[in-house]
């Protein structure tokens, strides 16, 4: 992944840029954060304000009704009493009613006519228990009932006389505020004013109803805010603050199981800095996008496109183009050194490849030159131990000389054919043993139309020069043999001479190829007729045996319908000319050095 330059490059601009980019983000993550901690403390300022107020409110429905129990109130001025209290507390009484000790109703003061009869509607307010005959002692204290509009308060104070209860004051309020009711400049006219911002009491079955029942909302919240107030008023929590889908939550216990719910929305202000935040992020990003683009796109004009073509060239070069990357003066001074000096390598490598090849040529050249120059003294020679022949009138030492004369043009004509232009230094036997064979027919006085007949079946097999001069000797031997032993009395006949690879048995004998050559003649043992004959043959079987040994080869000699020879062996593996050694030498190097 990160092997080329621009993959690099890129990485090494991102790590650093990134920090300082982190630093920015968290710069103004923390500039929204701080909007979004004033909007918790606003929500908690205005839960603090509102169950401020409806503590003060209950303490002084407590004093009120406290002091109307403690001072001297009776059926006949009761309800002027109780309507000095609807009035000082703004009318915030459903009911005010005064008892007798066994709790039937003398006094009753009901709601404003002016009020919506839905804010002091309840179901529990609806029992009997409120009828004039009913007789049940009222129970002291306050209990909250669920109304129709909101939670309401019930109290019950007793009227004490000489240490004994002689009746009750019963009350019923609602705990949240009627806005109608309040005067102005009342601090509980800014609760819930502003837009943002909503006021609510919960029940413990998790109703929602508004602080000002005379205002009713739908109040529903989102299913996540909704559970974690669930899971509060649950666990009989007193205090939370929460953030749900960019609302603030605060639950504050408001007044026994009734809790008291502040939801704020963002403000502007607040919304503004989202929208900042979320910018400068986008420009964070955006920038760091560009620039890293920006950087790709010079890494790989400036970097990574001139060292493409230098690659390519040396490729090109490899392959034996001249070595030109074309790179233009723009990039990087430290590329272009880079050129150069690949350059005057590549120039230098060339020169001494070009030196090296031209001393292998001449190798090549210096050796072809001395096996000719073999040949023709070989050839020389032959002529000499033939002109010395036939001024020899002893048949037996003529014989002998001519022996001498086939083997030495057997060894000129081999070294005509060891030297190949494919880049072997190798024999290719098919070939040579054609020719061969026309210089010993030739020299015994025969040709393809006489009586001795000569058939070749020759695979395409090369030999090495050192197992060349055995073989060619070898055949040199049994062809010369025949010819002089094998048809006598003008006796027709084939000489065979077959050459093939064979599928060996052993698998560490790859390669194996059989020489078969012989004829049909009279045989060895036919033939021993004389002495001198039986010398003769004995020395030609020795140094058939001593050149199939050099070889490497197996040897069986068979008499049936003739004399067969068959030799089975492995050639060597034709070394290379020195031309063919340095392009080879030059050609791995490139492949290995580059």
């Amino acid at each position: 992944m990160f092997d080329t330059v621009g993959a690099r490059v890129m990485t090494l601009i991102a790590a650093t840029t990134l920090p300082l980019a982190i630093i920015a983000s968290l710069l103004a993550w923390h500039s929204y954060q701080q909007n979004v901690g004033n909007s918790a403390m606003r929500t908690e300022r205005d839960t603090q304000l509102a169950i401020s107020e409806i503590t003060t409110d209950l303490d002084q429905t407590h004093t009120l009704l406290d002091m109307l129990a403690d001072g001297d109130i009776s059926s006949g001025n009761a309800l002027r009493e109780f309507a000095l209290v609807q009035t000082v507390s703004q009318h915030h009484y459903c009911m005010l009613m005064l008892t007798d000790v066994s709790g039937r109703p003398s006094v009753v003061l009901p709601p404003p006519s002016t009020q919506d009869a839905a804010i002091c509607s309840s179901p529990e307010l609806a029992a009997p228990a409120m009828s004039s005959q009913t007789v049940r002692t009222p129970v002291v204290g306050v209990d909250v009932l669920k109304g129709d509009r909101g939670p309401l308060l019930k109290f019950v104070v007793p009227i004490l006389s000489s240490n004994s209860v002689s009746g009750y004051i019963i009350a019923v309020r609602t705990l949240g505020w009627q806005r109608s009711h309040l005067p102005k400049g009342d601090g509980r006219l800014l609760l819930g004013t502003d837009n943002n911002s909503r006021h609510f009491l919960a029940m413990p079955d998790g109703t929602l109803y508004s602080l000002f029942p005379d205002r009713p909302v739908t109040a529903e919240l989102p299913r996540r805010a909704f559970a974690r107030l669930k899971r509060d008023i649950a666990s009989l929590s007193l205090h939370d603050v929460f953030t749900s889908q960019g609302i603030t939550y605060a639950f504050q216990n408001a007044y026994g199981p009734v809790s008291l719910i502040v939801a704020t929305e963002r403000t502007a202000e607040e919304s503004h800095a989202l929208n900042i935040f979320l910018i400068r992020v986008s420009l964070i990003v955006g920038l760091l996008v560009l620039e890293l683009m920006a950087v790709a796109l010079g890494a790989r004009l400036f970097l990574v496109d001139p060292l493409e073509k230098l690659a390519l060239a040396v490729a090109d070069w490899r392959k034996g183009a001249a070595f030109a990357p074309r790179i233009s003066h723009s990039i990087p001074l430290e590329i272009r050194h880079l050129e150069k000096a690949f350059l005057r390598a590549t120039r230098r490598l060339s020169k001494h490849e070009q030196d090296l090849e031209q001393s292998a040529r001449n190798q090549d050249m210096l050796i072809r030159e001395i096996h000719h120059r073999v040949k023709n003294n070989l050839q020389v020679v032959a002529s000499l131990l033939n002109l010395q022949a036939s001024r020899i009138r002893s048949h037996e030492a003529r014989e002998e000389f001519r022996l001498v004369r086939d083997r030495v043009r057997a060894l000129a004509t081999l070294h005509r054919y060891l030297y190949s232009e494919s880049g072997l230094s190798a024999l290719d036997v098919q070939s040579f043993l054609e020719e061969l064979c026309s210089i010993l027919l030739s020299a015994n006085g025969m040709n393809a139309q006489t009586r001795i007949r000569l058939q070749l079946d020759i695979e395409h097999v090369l030999i090495s020069p050192d197992q060349a001069v055995p073989i060619a000797l070898i055949v040199t031997e049994v062809v010369s043999n025949a010819l002089r032993y094998a048809f006598p009395e003008n006796r027709a006949g084939h000489i065979v001479i077959n050459l093939h690879k064979v599928v060996p048995t052993d698998p560490e004998k790859e390669g194996l190829v059989e020489l078969k050559l012989g004829d049909d003649g009279i045989g060895i043992n036919a033939g021993q007729a004389t002495e001198s004959r039986t010398r003769r043959e004995g020395i030609g079987m020795q140094l058939i045996r001593g050149f199939a040994r050099q070889i490497n080869a197996d040897m069986t000699v068979s008499n049936e319908n003739g004399t067969w020879y068959t030799l089975r062996f492995i050639p060597e593996r034709p070394s290379l000319t020195a031309l063919a050694m340095a392009r080879k030498a030059i050609s791995h190097g490139k492949d290995s050095g580059v």
